[in-house]
C-alpha cells in the first residue's frame, strides 16, 4: 500500500506521488517529502517570473 501524506495548506491526505521530494534530508527528514502538496505549492507559479519558483528549487536543494 502506498504511503499517504498530509498537506498542511489544503488539509487533505493524499498519496505520496502528490508531493514533491527534497534532496535536503536535514530539513525534511525521513523521506524528504514537502509538507505541502504539488498543487498547493505550484498554485502561484508564473513561468515567466523566476521569483515565483526559485524558492521551490532552493527548498528542494536542486541546482538552478
Amino acid at each position: 500500500m502506498a504511503e499517504t501524506y498530509y498537506c498542511e495548506k489544503c488539509n487533505r491526505t493524499m498519496n505520496g506521488t502528490e508531493f514533491y521530494s527534497s534532496n535536503n534530508l536535514e530539513k525534511y527528514p525521513n523521506d524528504g517529502k514537502f509538507p505541502v502538496c504539488k498543487k498547493c505549492m505550484t498554485m502561484h507559479v508564473d513561468n515567466w517570473n523566476p521569483d515565483t519558483y526559485l524558492w521551490i528549487l532552493q527548498e528542494a536543494d536542486v541546482p538552478y
